[in-house]
């Protein structure tokens, strides 16, 4: 359902009676797609007559997840910039190209209000949005503002946070009463299910469960060391039993590596029913992205944080966050390893209070409301 734009007369509709057009702009991570879906069906449901449209980039699993929730999904050519002289060139090439592509987009879909997810995708919706005179609302689902979300607060209306956390209003060039804290939309799907039903659902055990996750993409070195932690709590003799999402990439290799193990365990490239693994869970071993920050917090779940140290440091600083608080154990990257990761998890394991306590904290970071207050804040924009 992909739709290539042609241009249409430049005179705005007056829709003040009419239904709303929206347009969404996502970044093709789980991060940025799954908060975005998630508004646009809080929008659908409160607004059943307005239309919803996504603008992303090229890569079809993405394309894919839009158009079977029922949105239409237009494509610009825009990428992350390389360093590499050639691909830099590349780069700044696709980026003024998408500049054409969604003024296209504007021209023809015509939307009352423009919703960004950060990420580069959002950067030339956003912007050109904003100098059409649209009204903009970015969502910033880190502690800290992205670089594109930072540059676009100077144009927006609005800036909705995932965080409570001041760091936006010190940080950011622009008036702090830009800034709404909603919080960061969790998917509909996720539920809390019965620990039975969980447990049937994957043909696992009644013992410790620890749940693995590298990201939507896996993490190499998560699942290199998390494998050396699985020989040496085995080679103790500890009851447990693990459900590890490793990505597409080390699929094959970890199958055959923990073909010879004796403990139960489900290793996947990609799971759909996170809300039975996140159930089942007693630990949860994870990156500090902000969705599943948020998925924790939804679920109250014991957690073992490790930041992906890149991409502007962003889950090293919402990691901070969790352990100044004492919502979570952190191990940065580069301390990563099997043995500690094993003394972190014995830990947990045979402390039932203190895992507790890290439910009981983490579950304070929790806004079921979250959904609801960006889609209030969207109808208001679009609205005025």
């Amino acid at each position: 359902m992909r739709h290539n734009p042609s241009v249409m007369p430049a005179a705005d509709s007056a829709r003040s009676g009419e239904a709303k057009k929206i347009l969404i702009a996502s970044g093709a991570s789980a991060g940025h797609l799954y908060p975005a879906l998630a508004l646009a069906e809080n929008l659908k449901n409160k607004q059943p007559s307005w239309e919803i449209a996504f603008v992303t980039c090229r890569r079809a699993e993405i394309e894919k997840c839009i158009e079977s929730s029922g949105y239409k999904v237009f494509i610009i050519s825009i990428c992350p910039f390389s360093r590499t002289a050639r691909r830099f060139l590349i780069s700044l090439y696709r980026l003024v190209k998408s500049f054409l592509e969604t003024f296209l987009i504007i021209e023809s879909f015509r939307p009352d209000v423009v919703v960004g997810f950060g990420s580069y995708v959002s950067f030339p919706v956003i912007l050109e949005s904003a100098l059409f005179k649209k009204p903009t609302v970015i969502h910033e689902q880190n502690v800290s503002l992205g670089l594109s979300n930072k540059v676009l607060s100077l144009c927006v209306d609005k800036v909705a946070l995932s965080f409570a956390d001041e760091r936006h209003r010190k940080d950011a060039p622009v008036d702090s009463r830009k800034f709404v804290f909603t919080g960061n939309p969790l998917r509909r799907e996720l539920v809390k299910k019965d620990q039975e039903e969980s447990r049937a659902f994957f043909g696992l055990a009644k013992e410790f469960t620890i749940l693995v996750l590298g990201g939507s993409q896996g993490s190499e070195r998560i699942n290199a060391e998390f494998k050396k932690t699985v020989d040496i709590l085995s080679a103790q003799g500890r009851d447990f039993q693990f459900i590890h999402l490793c990505g597409k990439k080390d699929y094959s290799s970890l199958k055959k590596d923990y073909s010879c193990i004796k403990i139960k365990y489900r290793l996947f490239d990609f799971l759909t029913r996170m809300d039975f693994a996140y159930s089942l869970a007693d630990l949860v071993v994870c990156r500090a992205g902000a969705g599943s920050i948020t998925e924790l917090a939804f679920f109250g779940k014991a957690a073992i944080l490790i930041p992906y140290p890149y991409a502007g440091a962003h889950q090293l600083e919402n990691a901070g966050i969790l352990k100044k608080k004492e919502a979570a154990l952190v191990i940065e990257e580069k301390e990563l390893e099997g043995p500690k990761l094993a003394e972190l998890i014995l830990k947990l394991m045979n402390s039932a209070d203190e895992r507790a306590q890290l439910e009981k904290r983490i579950a304070d970071f929790a806004n079921p409301q979250a959904t609801d207050r960006l889609a209030e804040l969207v109808l208001n924009e679009a609205m005025s």
